[in-house]
């Protein structure tokens, strides 16, 4: 098309410059002739561009021409059709976008770059009473959860934040995007938590009445050890204070767990030597399992700050952890320091434990293997109750475990906890 548009124009050139040349020649003038028809071609075409420009920027109808000046203008009108087309299926989608956000039933506010507000749907606006007038307001300004603002101001977003406002409870979780702009995902957990804390005391209250009569029943077991009976009630004596010891266990890690739950991450810790509980620890299990080797590895003697009583459950059930599950081979706790701060590791020397259970494996009665559990007596929790004392420390438990190689149960305690 191109090629059609240039021999038009040329054309147009040659027809009037040829015109003006035989007219010239006519009179004898026929230089002067040609250069007329050329000016008057070159005009032409200037009022043609004239044109050209002028339709660009108003509404009126396309110039007709078959020239050069004919095909910018089929190009134009060509190219703007289907940026026309384009626009149209990105406001559509935008529509369904904005149709699904206004869907959810999370909250959805989006934040320029200093943390005033550019966007919300209604399900934010009912949580936070928004207005249109908010629009442009710092977040903080219309969010005023002292623990939100905390969160905010800190700009540390890998987390979800669970914060209490105006009597209800939400979950909070920001990303960052594009030229420091942020997304934020709000949820209303009120109603899950009341029920989490019905649980909570429904298990704690539970746990705490099934105590008094399990201990009844253990000491009327234990007095009955050594009566004269016949063999077949002793094995059914046996198994009875077995399973009532068992139980127990049960009860009384439900109650350390339920304790650990509620117990405030604000009550004032104090220091101690981390060290000497690792070696009570070693000392106090090293007959747990026949044939056991427990070692400590560890440089100079280090102060923690903390609770002493939770850091004693967090390593005899790490160390009895992996005296169960960790084979006949040597169990060996380490504490290195570290950039981050003091690094408690339990390694042992097992099956180890494959990968699609180490999301789970601190969860409450998650057992990778049920039958070892009903051989090694577990009650499933001791893992869940190291999860929740740690969080105490502002750490958490890391896992690495190699089928066949054997498990590491890690965690560091922050420098700012050490000296």
């Amino acid at each position: 098309m191109f090629q059609s548009a240039l021999q038009s124009e040329i054309s147009r050139i040659v027809l009037i410059s040829g015109t003006g040349a035989l007219i010239g020649w006519t009179g004898d003038m026929t230089l002067y002739g040609f250069l007329t028809g050329l000016i008057i071609s070159q005009l032409f075409s200037v009022k043609l561009a004239a044109d050209f420009f002028r339709w660009t920027t108003s509404r009126d109808s396309p110039p007709v021409e078959n020239g050069l000046i004919g095909y910018a203008t089929d190009r134009l009108i060509r190219r703007e059709r289907r940026l026309q087309a384009h626009i149209a299926e990105l406001l559509h989608q935008l529509r369904r976008y904005n149709d699904g956000i206004e869907a959810l039933q999370d909250g959805v506010i989006t934040l320029g770059s200093r943390g005033h507000i550019n966007t919300y749907n209604s399900a934010a606006q009912r949580m936070f009473r928004l207005h249109p007038d908010d629009i442009g307001q710092h977040i903080n300004n219309l969010i005023r959860a002292p623990l939100f603002v905390q969160f905010f101001n800190q700009g540390e977003f890998t987390k979800a934040l669970q914060f209490d406002y105006r009597s209800a409870t939400f979950l909070v979780q920001v990303s960052e995007f594009g030229a420091d702009q942020k997304v934020m995902l709000l949820r209303d957990v009120t109603e899950r938590k009341r029920v989490e804390v019905m649980r909570k005391h429904f298990v704690a209250d539970v746990s705490h009445e099934l105590r008094t009569p399990l201990t009844v029943i253990n000491g009327y077991l234990e007095m009955l050890q050594d009566a004269e009976v016949p063999a077949h009630v002793h094995r059914a004596h046996e198994q009875m204070l077995s399973q009532s010891q068992r139980m127990t266990l049960l009860v009384n890690d439900l109650i350390e767990l339920s304790r650990l739950e509620s117990a405030s991450t604000e009550r004032p810790g104090e220091w101690f030597n981390i060290r000497e509980i690792c070696q009570q620890t070693l000392s106090q299990l090293q007959n747990y399992r026949e044939g056991g080797v427990l070692t400590l590895v560890d440089g100079e003697p280090v102060e923690v700050e903390g609770y002493p009583d939770e850091m004693r459950t967090v390593m005899v059930n790490l160390v009895t952890n992996a005296l169960k599950y960790g084979g006949d081979g040597e169990v060996v706790v380490r504490l290195k320091k570290t950039m981050r701060g003091l690094k408690i590791s339990v390694t042992d020397h097992g099956p180890g434990i494959p990968a699609e259970h180490l999301g789970r494996i601190t969860e409450r009665f998650y057992r990778v293997d049920d039958s070892r559990d009903s051989t090694t007596g577990g009650s499933g929790l001791g893992l869940a109750i190291v999860k929740h004392a740690l969080e105490h420390l502002d750490t958490e438990l890391q896992i690495e475990s190699t089928p066949g190689a054997g498990s590491t149960f890690s965690f560091i305690v922050p420098q700012y906890r050490v000296r």
